[in-house]
């Protein structure tokens, strides 16, 4: 029953408190209904029994959740003995009636029987009543409003169950479920312990155990690159940062450099700049070093390090612009007061690289002296290296040209030549030329515009010079050391190679060198008297280059022919005395003898052919005289098959290593004959009336054994050359010979 204000008051609304007390009084009819009857204290048990001054503060039993089968709506979760609330017109109402609902009166009374709460009785009855029991799939979450439900995942696990375990888990009405302890059996379940663990860092406990265990864990070795790689990055971080900073001075980026120079002399880390494709990072650091010579010099140092391995880095333009100014730099004459110090630290470094560093097990060859190191020196080394890489490459042969490389080197030739001529016995001249060598020789083969240039250049300075050498070498090679011949021969057969690219298909270049003064008499008189007295080391190669270099000059010009036939030059056959004979007989009998040393290892080939394995064995006379050297083999080159059974791994290694030798030996003059009757073949051309001179000293008078070496010749270059485009000319050349001789025969 709600009452209303004065209607003239604008601020009327209803009073609660009178609308409380007229709900109070309305639910007051029904009082009987809902309480519940009281309960005296004799019918009471002792275990409720309370304290006599307490009787009107009594706590409500302990009120757990109601059972329900709605969706968690707590006004429905009634029994079905309560009587439905009585709806009020406002929410006051509502209110009311729940606090007295929920009080307690003076009198002892308890709450209605509800079948969701096990713990309450009813007065009326002893027994307390039968609990419906609920399937599992039917108990109720009480607080499913204020716990969502979810899910549980389906985990197979085993367990040890009893039937008071399933008498426990159906009597259970609550929705909350304390956990259950599984009876398992009384078996010791301790852990094993990981082998990978150690006692003081082991836990007992599962979840320590499960946490120590680390699982992909990597190698040893890749721990290790590991680390390396994060250090090499590092350090080459912080010294390039060094190198580019626009405020660090000269004598910092010089010692940045010579701190990336100590770290170049591992091979790990030239091979981890050489994978992460940093040098051009590197040479964009370097590139101001020609500022300053000492700088120049630890930059020179940096780029020869970085250039010795087989697969060195690349060169770039930039790279090469960089070298080229570096290549000038021949003297440090700045900064003085600071060379020695710089000098020592860049020896170090060499020192350190030559110690570590070891190829096929031997160490590396180093040739350069302290008081020799210079920027122009270490590139000229490192240009070395770099050109013999970049063979192939038309672009980096036209790069060195446009830079002033090949026009630098030439003029070091010169110089260089020129200080020999006057006297000097310094052997870093030597030195210095024969690097030179190594790089026209790179960048000239099969490169037009660079051969031209070689002859042409300041009026053919380049050949004029390395006719002087030639001449030099002849006139001092009886009075020098015999260290220093084997040098000076070195050299020379480098200086043939270079000659040899550079008159390839060029009538200029052989007209040129033929009008120098004593250059053909000089050139043949390297393989009929230096080469086989002086050369034993370089010998063969002197030999074959030296007559392919007479072959080019002879080829097309038969000016050059007539000089050389009108030659009368030196000549020393082994186990003979020194003579000087007429330029066609030396290469006739020289080929001759020649040629029967590879008839000999012919011979003693087709006699291994034809014999099998049991067919080897002689007379005990012929086993005595035959295989009485030592090691197993025999004066004519082959293995004594009586001796192998009898000889270790060791001797048979050295057995037959001593067999490769003799047939190098062999195969060489074969060789050496083959070119010789090429060049009698060339020479013989439009001179017909000479032929008589070359017939006398052949076997038979005839140009059969020429003919059938020449033969073996085109069909091993072929063989060996047949995928190169250049070497077209070089078959077409051997085949008019072959033709030639033919036909005169």
């Amino acid at each position: 029953m709600s009452t209303q204000s004065d209607p003239d008051d604008p601020f009327s609304k209803p009073i609660v408190r009178k609308r409380f007390q007229a709900t109070l009084a309305q639910q007051e009819f029904n009082t009987e209904d809902d309480i519940l009857p009281s309960v005296t204290n004799a019918e009471i048990p002792e275990s409720h029994e309370a304290p006599d001054g307490l009787g009107n503060h009594l706590s409500s039993p302990p009120l757990s959740l109601p059972e329900t089968v709605s969706e968690g709506n707590p006004e429905t979760n009634l029994s079905d003995e309560s009587e439905p609330e009585m709806m009020s017109q406002s929410s006051t109402g509502s209110l009311s009636k729940r606090m007295e609902e929920s009080a307690i009166e003076q009198a002892p009374r308890l709450a209605k029987k509800s079948s969701s709460r096990g713990f309450d009785y009813d007065t009326t009855s002893t027994t307390t009543a039968p609990v419906h029991k609920k399937k599992k799939e039917e108990i109720d979450m009480g607080g499913a409003m204020f716990f969502p439900k979810q899910e549980k995942k389906h985990v197979y696990t085993h367990k040890w169950t009893t039937e008071l375990d399933e008498e426990e888990e159906a009597s259970t009405s609550s929705s909350y479920k304390a956990p259950r302890k599984v009876n398992q059996p009384a078996v010791s379940a301790v852990p094993r312990k990981p082998v990978y663990s150690t006692s003081s860092s082991y836990s007992s406990s599962s979840s320590s155990m499960q946490r120590s265990r680390v699982r992909h864990i990597k190698e040893a070795n890749e721990l290790r690159e590991s680390g390396e790689y994060d250090d090499f990055k590092q350090d080459l971080v912080y010294i390039l940062s060094s190198l580019q900073s626009p405020d660090s001075s000269m004598k910092v980026k010089c010692l940045s450099a010579i701190s990336l120079a100590k770290k170049c002399v591992s091979p790990d880390f030239r091979q981890f700049i050489k994978s992460e494709n940093t040098t051009k990072n590197i040479v964009k650091a370097l590139m101001d070093s020609p500022e300053d010579d000492l700088f120049a010099l630890a930059a020179s140092t940096v780029l020869y390090l970085l250039t010795r391995d087989f697969n060195s880095i690349k060169i770039d333009f930039p790279s090469l612009r960089l070298v080229s100014h570096l290549l000038r730099i021949e003297k440090l004459e700045k900064r003085p007061e600071d060379k020695e110090k710089v000098l020592n630290m860049v020896w170090e470094v060499f020192s350190a690289y030559l110690e570590k560093q070891e190829v096929g097990g031997q160490k590396v060859s180093f040739d350069m002296r302290r008081e020799c190191l210079s920027p122009s020196s270490l590139i000229i080394e490192a240009l070395v290296f770099i050109c013999s890489r970049a063979v192939n490459d038309e672009i980096f042969k036209n790069e060195l040209l446009n830079l002033g490389i090949l026009q630098f080197v030439v003029a070091k030739i010169e110089a260089n030549v020129n200080l020999i001529a006057d006297g000097s016995e310094d052997p870093f001249n030597i030195l210095i030329l024969n690097r030179c060598f190594r790089i026209l020789e790179s960048s000239s083969v099969f490169h037009k515009k660079n051969q031209a240039f070689l002859i042409s250049h300041r009026s053919n300075t380049l050949i004029k010079s390395l006719a002087k050498f030639l001449q030099i070498i002849l006139n001092k090679v009886q009075t020098m050391p015999e260290d220093m011949v084997k040098k000076y021969i070195s050299c020379l057969a480098l200086m043939c190679r270079l000659l040899i690219n550079i008159s390839h298909d060029n009538e200029l270049c052989c007209s040129k060198l033929g009008e120098i003064e004593n250059f053909l008499p000089n050139a043949l008189t390297t393989f009929t008297y230096l080469a086989p007295k002086y050369g034993k080391e370089d010998g063969y190669d002197i030999n074959v280059m030296m007559t392919s270099l007479l072959t080019n000059l002879v080829e097309r010009c038969n000016s050059n022919r007539k000089v050389l036939i009108a030659q009368t030059v030196k000549m020393v056959i082994p186990g003979k005395e020194e003579e000087e004979v007429p330029a066609l007989e030396a290469i006739t009998r020289l080929f001759v003898h020649h040629e029967a040393q590879a008839q000999i290892v012919d011979a003693d080939l087709d006699k291994e052919l034809a014999f099998d394995e049991g067919g080897c064995v002689e007379d005990e006379e012929d086993e005595e005289t035959e295989s009485g050297d030592e090691d197993g083999v025999r004066k004519d080159g082959r293995l004594d098959r009586n001796k192998m059974d009898k000889m270790d791994q060791v001797d048979v290694v050295h057995a037959l290593q001593q067999v490769m030798n003799k047939a190098s030996a062999h195969m060489e003059g074969s060789v050496i004959a083959s070119y010789h009757a090429l060049l009698v073949g060339f020479v013989l051309q439009q001179n017909e009336e000479h032929l008589d001179d070359v017939r006398k000293h052949l076997p038979g008078n005839t140009f059969e054994n020429m003919i059938s070496q020449l033969k073996r010749l085109y069909d091993f270059t072929k063989t060996t050359m047949s995928k190169r485009v250049e070497s077209n000319s070089g078959f077409r050349a051997i085949e008019r010979v072959i033709e030639y001789l033919e036909r005169l025969d």
